[in-house]
């Protein structure tokens, strides 16, 4: 990547995007049973600028500066602001439309919510293999490490710290998509991860025996809801479809179901829809 970042600058070129969405999340709680669950809707906001290199044919590598919101509807404790940087470094293997190509990216973030609990520097690396199979086919599979460092949460219980937010994961997805023509695109994604999860509930014993952090959590207005920290394997299924409206902005709309299973029989399940319009000036 250094060898990259030194390319000649005659090859480097900038770019801007904007994105604004919307989105409705059923489980904001990822609780399990129905006297803990709290959904609510929420608009967001995402500012990026990248330098992009292309040293070769082969290879593009650029470097990303973003900045993002969230403000929910009912929930203000959630209402957040992140900035972070990227890095992608994209290799062909050969020449041609439908050559296969490795993507490798790293991203870093600050989260600053209303809810200083869940303050976090979140660390994220993927690896992804993909190709094209025709003009309208393309596929791609990868690999994900996640990381949240977090030391907010006072502890409840000798011995179990109240760091729920303090979470690490790895899993791995693939996903198709295909275009209909150059205005409409459409996408399937199914992902899997094994790792940390939080989740917020009132006390139970099937919870409290799998939580390795357990703090209160006041955003959802309750004083029997309690943060727990457990270990889970989280199965995701998407689909979206993507309409352009020109040259550089185009609309759409996605659906996530998200089931996440652990030991003692706990488990929960969220779906979020969201529709987003992008714009590249």
């Amino acid at each position: 990547m250094l060898t990259l970042a030194n390319a000649p600058l005659a090859t480097a070129e900038q770019t801007f995007a904007i994105d604004a969405e919307i989105f409705h999340d059923s489980n904001l709680t990822r609780a399990q049973y129905a006297a803990d669950i709290r959904a609510d809707a929420a608009a967001g906001l995402n500012v990026e600028a990248r330098e992009l290199w292309a040293p070769t044919g082969n290879d593009i590598f650029n470097v990303a500066a973003f900045a993002r919101g969230e403000v929910y509807r009912r929930y203000h404790g959630l209402n957040d602001v992140v900035v972070g940087g990227r890095a992608e470094l994209r290799h062909k293997f050969v020449l041609g439309y439908e050559a296969p190509w490795v993507l490798v990216s790293m991203e870093g973030s600050h989260d600053d919510y209303n809810d200083t609990l869940r303050d976090s520097n979140r660390f994220l690396a993927n690896m992804e293999l993909g190709t094209r199979f025709t003009r309208r086919w393309d596929a791609a599979a990868g690999v994900v490490y996640d990381r949240r460092y977090d030391n907010h949460g006072e502890s409840l219980v000798p011995g179990i710290p109240g760091t729920v937010f303090d979470l690490r994961g790895f899993g791995g997805y693939a996903r198709v998509g295909y275009a209909f023509n150059e205005i409409v695109y459409a996408g399937a994604r199914l992902g899997v991860r094994r790792g940390d999860v939080e989740s917020t509930a009132q006390q139970s014993l099937p919870i409290f025996l799998v939580s390795t952090a357990i703090a209160a959590d006041p955003v959802f207005g309750s004083s029997d809801l309690y943060a727990y920290r457990l270990r889970g394997t989280t199965w995701t299924g998407s689909a979206m479809t993507s309409i352009a409206l020109d040259e550089r902005s185009s609309i759409n709309l996605s659906y996530a179901d998200e089931r996440t299973y652990a030991a003692y029989g706990n488990q929960y399940k969220s779906r979020v829809v969201t529709l987003l319009l992008t714009y590249r000036p």
